[in-house]
């Protein structure tokens, strides 16, 4: 039998083997029955010494590195944060910077000031550099990614630097195997010590708040402003070497020494006596807990008056604990010989359940008396972090799934195939199938307002209201038969989650709305409304979904969702949402009904489970998988137990700091600076990143954007690489943002810009050569166009010249010569009827003459003649021709030796030979015209002169009128690119002389340009 004790609100239960208190007990209490005894006394069970169990505000998260994750050794002897928030460590094999996943090494390999790898101590200064203590290579500087060493010849006389601290004045102290050294104004200056200890190794070196400088190793020694002087710590020998020192918050001096830790206390040093074994290194968090680092003998914490211990059976890989930082986050770093630890405060703490089987399903109900109960394959009762089995009296032993209280303080136990017993102060109530159930195997409770309870089985829903019982199944309206979960919202209508679809009921009635419309193929596993009136549906596989003001919207992992298996919904006193999946926990503040959730990303709180819970799965399916106690604790359900969880407020944390960690150009690695030029034929670019988070970084998510081509940010999640191909030419910059799904509005931005080069004929000087080109091509052809019209134009002026000059010199020549032939026949009557006769028969000649000029005119426009002409003999004709014609005689002569002349160059001299005998014989009343060819090498020349009256070339220009004859002989001839002289002098005569080169007459290019 269980024992009976005082519990904490001093009700009073009797002790065991009292006997004699049960009737005093009941005789007090005549109306309360041995089950509610039994509750209370579950309620009192004195809480076992498990630490972890007892104070769930003591729960950390764990993570290890060791070699395999990226340490070059496994000895971490230093652990120091910088000012640009990177994690520097110092192992037996190089120092490592960190940023919380990926480490980067410095060795003696990459930085020759390191001249030895082992790093025993690091100092952060104020000025953002770094100081590193090593063992045989002195000391380091680390500035501005510039290492620079201070050895024996800077005037260090031990290579074996222990400790290293920047004073409040800015002077660097430096430690060492042998002696205390300073550095002022970049100048080292060995500290006398021999008055107050003849040899000094320095292990530790630290500044009060009174701004004394403790220095600990072979002695301790305190520098003040009246001096130094020497205080003594207790233990023998070597016991009291000093190997590390530390001012608490409280203005206490902690050393830790090769034997253990000694406190100052009123003036002298005192053991502590908890602490065994030499205290390698000491350590404060900012909420006052004292960590203590020992050799041999694990972890030590001192927090609230009490000493807690982890070694490697528990918590640490190794039980030698060389290095301490903690974070601005309160995590604690942990350096070991055996790797690196980070330990990270976690509200969520596991009461595992007696026995060593896991938890195949289970449902946990927070009582409203206090108690948690956890109902799996036994009853657990859980109070003041124990879990301790629980039978019910009178109850018999079957199987159980869940339990609920109702307003009235009756028990309901739901059972796994033996229907419900419900536990009155007047006894033990049954009910099963058929008669008051639908179904022996209960999966949920819900008591409405009404009172009624309603309870969700594997084949429907029953309604239990005194002694009426109303069954809902799927011939009556119900979505689906196998029921998961109840909820009645503020207007007294049920909703019901199934395994394939959501239930309405309003009035006793199943409706249809937007809600089960857009759940009708899910599983509904849990249903919420919050103080808003909005109803929340939780799915099996597709996330959460919120139905207000009857409009339905779904959240999901990319609205920021741990996971889209949705076991349990609940509601804390703050507004938050607390969400159970398969291995997750996660919380997040109600959202605002008016916003889309398509813009929105939810402030997520994802919960890590404590280091030593192990695997863990979250249990759902059967209600309440999880439940809010009175005091505001959340409950959840899973394999390993009870999980409690603090909803204590988030700490306010800076978002993690974006990196750029690589670029990569077809597959080669480059440096990231300021500016990126690439080739034009750079086919593929990749940007690697990665955030600066000390803290877990599962919750980081990432976003890009290249400025330029990507119209809008790309949603990346856990992804850290984006990748580009065949960008186009130009300038751009890619910007990468980080956050944390808690936290979606704390964004850290970096960004750089970069350059592709265009190929030459894209390139802007190219463009513009090839502008200017297609500006002179269309200049050019514009020009060829003008100047082809202005030729054709041209061509049809001197066609018509051709044809002014052909028309008069043949047919108005050969008109003009009947005309005056038909005169001088009129004129002679019948008075010589010989002579009329004889000029008649000229006449009749001149017309066949005429009318055959005009017939080779019109040959000579429409066909190209080759063959050559006998100049000689033509113009003998023409002169003969005009003697006839008008009497006069006709002379023609030829001056050196004749050369062939083309055909129509050969009729065009013949032209202007004609014209010139005709216009001298009209004209100039001559009473002789002379015809004369000459022949030279390079030319031909040809003189027609008369001895007529003449006239003054002055004087006819300015009379102005036609003369289309001497204008035809000028273009005739310049048109064979000769060239023409016409003398006449009154009284005297007139001479027309022209010459044209040989080469021009005999050239077919001349021949074709006369045909234009």
């Amino acid at each position: 039998m269980m024992s009976f004790l005082r519990d904490n609100r001093g009700s009073f239960f009797p002790p065991r083997g009292r006997w004699f208190h049960w009737v005093i007990f009941f005789a007090l209490f005549p109306g309360l029955s041995v089950v509610q005894t039994a509750l209370a006394a579950a309620r009192t069970e004195t809480p076992s010494a498990n630490a972890t169990n007892a104070d769930p505000a003591m729960q950390y998260t764990r993570r290890i590195w060791r070699i395999q994750d990226g340490l070059p050794e496994d000895t971490v002897q230093a652990i120091e944060q910088s000012q640009d928030g990177y994690l520097w460590i110092g192992t037996t094999g190089g120092l490592l910077r960190f940023d919380g996943s990926r480490f980067h090494l410095y060795n003696h390999a990459n930085v020759p000031a390191l001249a030895d790898n082992s790093v025993f101590c690091l100092l952060a200064a104020r000025d953002g550099s770094l100081w590193i203590g090593t063992e045989g290579g002195g000391v380091v500087h680390l500035k501005n990614g510039v290492f620079r060493g201070y050895t024996q010849a800077e005037g260090l006389s031990n290579g074996f630097v222990r400790s290293v601290l920047e004073d409040d004045e800015g002077r660097i102290w430096i430690g060492t195997d042998n002696g205390l050294f300073q550095l002022v104004h970049d100048k080292l200056h060995q500290v006398d010590t021999s008055p107050y200890v003849p040899a000094l190794a320095v292990h530790a070196i630290v500044e009060d708040r009174e701004h004394r400088i403790w220095v600990g190793g072979s002695a301790l020694l305190v520098f003040d402003q009246t001096g130094v002087s020497v205080r003594r710590l207790p233990g023998r020998n070597s016991e009291n070497r000093v190997k590390s020192i530390l001012e608490t918050q409280d203005g206490t001096i902690w050393v830790g020494t090769v034997g253990g830790l000694d406190r100052l206390v009123k003036g002298s040093f005192r053991p502590v006596e908890q602490i065994k074994g030499t205290v390698r290194t000491l350590r404060q968090t900012s909420d006052g807990a004292l960590w203590i680092g020992s050799i041999g003998h694990g972890l030590y914490l001192y927090a609230n008056g009490r000493f807690s211990r982890w070694t490697k059976a528990d918590l640490l890989p190794s039980s030698t604990v060389l290095s301490l930082f903690a974070d601005a986050q309160q995590q604690v770093w942990i350096g070991t010989q055996e790797g690196m630890v980070r330990l990270s405060k976690t509200p969520v703490s596991v009461i595992s359940l007696p026995g060593d089987s896991d938890v195949a399903s289970g449902t946990i109900f927070a009582d409203p008396n206090g108690t948690v109960w956890m109902v799996t394959a036994g009853v657990f009762a859980i109070r003041d972090g124990v879990a301790r089995p629980y039978k019910f009296p009178k109850l018999p032993d079957v199987a159980l799934r869940t339990l609920f209280r109702d307003r009235s303080g009756d028990l309901w136990l739901g059972s796994d195939g033996s229907g419900i017993y419900r536990l009155t102060r007047s006894g033990v109530i049954h009910y099963t199938a058929p008669g008051r159930l639908v179904n022996n195997f209960v999966r949920a409770f819900l008591q409405s307002r009404d009172g009624a309870m309603w309870i969700a089985t594997d084949e429907g829903v029953s309604r239990i209201a005194g002694n009426e019982t109303q069954n809902y199944q799927e011939r009556d309206g119900l979505a689906y038969f196998s029921t998961r979960s109840l909820v009645e919202d503020s207007n007294g209508d049920i909703w019901i989650g199934t395994d394939h679809g959501l239930s309405h009921l309003h009035a006793g009635v199943f409706v249809h709305d937007a809600a089960t419309a857009a759940l009708a193929e899910e599983k509904v596993w849990s249903i919420l409304e919050d103080h808003e009136g909005a109803l929340w549906f939780g799915t099996r596989s597709h996330g959460l979904f919120r139905y207000a003001k009857g409009r339905i919207v779904s959240f999901t992992t990319a609205q920021g969702l741990a996971n889209n298996n949705i076991y349990q919904l609940l509601a804390d006193r703050r507004g938050s949402l607390w969400l159970s999946g398969p291995t997750t926990i996660s919380s997040f503040p109600l959202p605002p009904q008016e916003q889309d959730p398509s813009d929105m990303h939810l402030k997520v709180n994802v919960y890590e489970l404590p280091y030593d819970a192990g695997p863990v799965q979250m249990c759902g399916g059967q209600h309440p998988a999880g439940s809010v106690a009175p005091n505001g604790d959340i409950w959840f359900a899973s394999s390993k137990g009870a999980v409690r969880v603090l909803p204590v407020p988030s700490a306010r944390v800076d978002p993690p700091r974006a990196l750029l960690t690589g670029i990569t150009a077809d597959g080669r690695e480059l440096p990231v600076s300021s500016a990126l030029v690439f080739p034009a034929a750079l086919s593929r670019l990749e940007f690697a990143f990665a955030p600066l988070l000390l803290r877990s970084q599962e919750d980081v998510r990432f976003r890009y954007r290249l400025e330029d081509f990507d119209p809008d940010w790309i949603d990346a999640g856990t992804s850290r690489v984006a990748s580009y191909t065949n960008l186009p030419s130009g300038k751009y910059r890619f910007r990468v943002a980080a956050f944390e799904v808690n936290n979606p509005s704390a964004i850290s931005e970096v960004s750089i810009g970069l350059e592709k080069k265009p190929y030459f004929y894209g390139t802007w000087w190219f463009l513009t050569l090839c502008l200017l080109a297609s500006a002179l091509l269309i200049l050019a052809i514009y020009h060829s166009r003008i100047r082809s019209l202005r030729l054709r134009f041209k061509a049809v002026l001197d066609e018509r010249s051709r044809l002014a000059r052909e028309m008069h010199d043949t047919v108005i020549q050969g008109c003009t010569s009947i005309s005056a032939l038909l005169e001088a026949i009129s004129s002679l009557r019948r008075e010589n009827p010989e002579l009329q006769e004889n000029l008649l028969d000229h006449a009749r000649m001149q017309v066949r003459a005429t009318i055959d000029e005009a017939r080779q005119a019109v040959w000579n426009l429409r066909h190209k003649e080759d063959s050559v002409a006998d100049l000689g003999s033509s113009a003998a004709a023409i002169a003969e021709r005009t003697s006839k014609e008008f009497g006069i005689p006709v002379g023609c002569v030829e001056e050196g030796r004749p050369f062939r002349v083309r055909g129509p160059l050969a009729r065009e001299l013949l032209m202007v030979i004609r014209e010139a005998v005709y216009n001298g014989a009209l004209h100039g009343r001559p009473r002789r015209i002379q015809i004369k060819l000459v022949y030279t090498r390079d030319e031909l020349s040809s003189i027609v002169s008369d001895d007529g009256c003449g006239f003054d070339p002055a004087a006819r220009r300015a009379e102005g009128g036609q003369h289309y004859g001497i204008e035809g002989m000028r273009e005739r001839v310049e048109r064979m690119g000769g060239r023409i002289g016409i003398v006449s002098v009154p009284a005297r005569g007139t001479t027309v002389s022209f010459s044209v080169r040989r080469s021009h007459l005999q050239s077919p290019a001349a021949q074709d340009s006369m045909q234009l």
